[in-house]
């Protein structure tokens, strides 16, 4: 009984030894093993270069692993935030480009650091089937927006002479309109629902922070329907006169019952543009069938 044990156990023992040998034999050998950091950096940028960003981030990342310090590590940071970035990683690619930002906070490159992290929030929610079906971004939740406005703000003003100044400029014109409309969308759903108070006060919020956006003028026209409804027609008159010194087409009516109508001089080119806008609304409303 004891033999036939023991037996059992030579068996067991002899099995477990097979299994790790063969695991060894059939084990991929890494490659990288014994390269300088030169050589991992240049086979990186080759992946790269070649679009195979799974790669190049392996690459990357061993390099930053084996050869924390040095010129090679520091480009490989932005590399690796840069790869990340082309691969759809943004959270990964922002966590790069701060961490980058800390460490080497007066680095020459580092306008890209910030330029990368601008563009990853700009892009955070945007996907194939948002650009099919004309995904709106003023119309949900824009923080992302916000913060890539903020970094884009940062590259414009601290790096005025760098390369990525120009796009980070039409961005922020582009983020700022965004933002401008998100304002307007909310304050046309307060006036909706008769919340004419907060509707005026984001409307103000729009134009103090926003203003000079195309938003601008159907902000202040709501601003005078809000404050007839409120039946504080002083305030509608004034709004008025600021749409009026902006908007010169319009024409102000004081009505017999003190409200305040708004009349524009309709112009063939600005009659086509309300027929695009409502021709756009109305395909937008067909597609999003949550609105």
């Amino acid at each position: 009984m004891k033999l036939k044990i023991l037996a059992i156990h030579f068996m067991l023992i002899f099995l477990l030894s097979s299994c790790s040998f063969l695991d060894t034999v059939l084990e991929e050998k890494d490659s990288t093993i014994g390269m300088t950091a030169g050589q991992l950096y240049e086979e990186g940028k080759l992946f790269l270069s070649a679009k195979d960003f799974v790669n190049a981030i392996r690459l990357f990342e061993i390099l930053e692993a084996r050869y924390p310090f040095g010129k090679y590590s520091t480009q490989a940071m932005l590399d690796l935030s840069y790869a990340h970035y082309a691969s759809s990683n943004k959270d990964e690619c922002i966590t790069e480009a701060n961490r980058f930002i800390r460490l080497y906070p007066n680095h020459p490159e580092v306008s890209y650091a910030y330029y990368l992290k601008a563009l990853a929030n700009f892009d955070k929610d945007a996907n194939v089937l948002t650009r099919l079906f004309a995904h709106d971004p003023s119309r949900y939740d824009i923080t992302n927006l916000k913060e890539s406005f903020n970094d884009f703000t940062v590259v414009v003003n601290r790096f005025p002479d760098s390369k990525y100044a120009e796009d980070s400029i039409n961005r922020l014109r582009y983020i700022k309109n965004q933002i401008a409309k998100n304002e307007l969308y909310i304050a046309r759903y307060y006036n909706k629902r008769s919340a004419h108070v907060a509707s005026v006060n984001r409307v103000k919020h729009m134009l103090e922070n926003y203003g000079g956006t195309p938003s601008a003028e159907h902000g202040l026209l709501l601003m005078v329907d809000s404050y007839n409804k409120m039946e504080m027609f002083d305030l509608a008159y004034d709004a008025a006169r600021v749409l009026k010194k902006n908007y010169p087409d319009y024409k102000i009516v004081k009505n017999s019952n003190k409200s305040i109508s708004i009349l524009e001089r309709i112009k063939k080119d600005v009659q086509e543009e309300n027929n695009k806008y409502e021709n756009e609304e109305r395909w937008w409303n067909f597609l999003n069938i949550f609105s």
